[in-house]
């Protein structure tokens, strides 16, 4: 099984004394506050078998990098506990990539598996430097033992690096996931599946996803903004799926602009961020859902005109095995007329999780 995360990010400027900026980053994939590298995209991963304690799978992870810039060394990092950057990785139990060889390779090649700097949960490989070509590219690992516990789910990380041993600045990174599970007894194996992807917009079934960049424009105290991202996902749990919104709001230093712990109609001249995931009048933004009846918004984000922001909040679920069902996210934010000026700026992760 696997989830493709990506990222949006949201810029906009606002005036009171000075220049006020705003900036919201989201990923579904992941998001983060501290400098770093492009996101890479089309990100996936697809396992021979989802069987727990199954040695001998064969992994497939595909990507398409978007700097252009030389690239020496891929490393794979195999986490339990987040897809997030510059977060200390825990092995997932049972998981075994020591024995990885490198079978195939497309888009980028040249590589073989090289030394990684933690072998149990990094698999590296290394070409001598050249430049990236920025299209599709995979690479399967064979020989990989898979985690021991169903239901476990593993992050796989992913950096690209100008050197040829894992080291320096990463030029692109991103994350993947997969999670074992036990076969249905129904005399045949249905292969478990989560299809979940994020961007400024994407098609109904997650075919294509494009931009990465939103702006509110100049925040004032008299006229609220918004802006729009949107998510897909589908899967045939018969248990469904939910999806969550982990983050904070934006914030500049010490200076916030407050979050709407209750749901909360837009008013200008007041300090708000809050989102839902309906069409909206009152500001004019968003979309109902689309697609498959199963998935719906979560209560606390499925009220139009009313909004709210809860780190860690469910904001979108399925009690069932479904089909695509497509959500707009509506993003509003007012100030007060003694908000701080600055950049404001807050990190945002969408998670979807399903149980099979």
């Amino acid at each position: 099984m696997g989830v493709t995360f990506e990222k949006v990010t949201f810029l906009a400027l606002g005036k009171k004394l000075a220049l006020l900026s705003v900036v919201l980053a989201f990923l579904f994939g992941f998001f983060s506050l501290h400098a770093r590298a492009d996101n890479i995209l089309d990100r996936s991963i697809e396992i021979s078998s989802a069987v727990p304690g199954e040695g001998n799978i064969d992994y497939e992870i595909d990507f398409r990098p978007v700097t252009a810039s030389p690239i020496g060394s891929v490393v794979f990092e195999f986490c339990d506990n987040s897809p997030l950057p510059n977060v200390s990785c825990s092995l997932t139990n049972g998981l075994d990539i020591t024995s990885a060889t490198l079978t195939t390779q497309t888009g980028n090649t040249g590589f073989v598996v090289g030394a990684a700097a933690s072998p149990a949960t990094q698999v590296l490989i290394s070409r001598a430097v050249a430049p990236i070509n920025l299209v599709d590219s995979s690479y399967t690992f064979a020989n990989m033992l898979n985690p021991s516990s169903p239901n476990s789910t593993t992050y796989v990380r992913i950096y690209l690096y100008a050197s040829t041993d894992g080291t320096g600045t990463p030029v692109d990174e991103g994350s993947v996931a997969f999670s074992t599970a036990e076969n249905f007894s129904v005399g045949a194996y249905v292969p478990p599946f989560l299809t979940f992807c994020v961007g400024e917009t994407v098609a109904l079934d997650c075919s294509s996803t494009a931009g990465d960049l939103l702006e509110f424009g100049e925040l004032s105290e008299s006229t609220p903004r918004s802006a729009t991202s949107q998510f897909s996902a589908a899967t045939n749990d018969p248990e469904g799926y939910n999806i969550f919104s982990t983050g904070s709001t934006m914030t500049s230093g010490n200076n916030i602009i407050n979050p709407l712990t209750e749901q909360t109609r837009s008013i200008s001249g007041e300090s708000q961020f809050g989102l839902n995931l309906r069409r909206n009048a009152q500001p004019n933004v968003g979309a109902n859902p689309q697609g498959s009846n199963s998935g719906r918004p979560a209560n606390d984000y499925n009220n139009p005109n009313r909004y709210k922001f809860e780190n860690g909040a469910v904001i979108a679920r399925s009690p069932n095995s479904t089909a695509y069902t497509r959500y707009t996210v509506s993003y509003i934010v007012n100030i007060s007329e003694d908000q701080a000026p600055g950049s404001y700026s807050t990190s945002l992760i969408y998670t979807a999780i399903a149980s099979f």
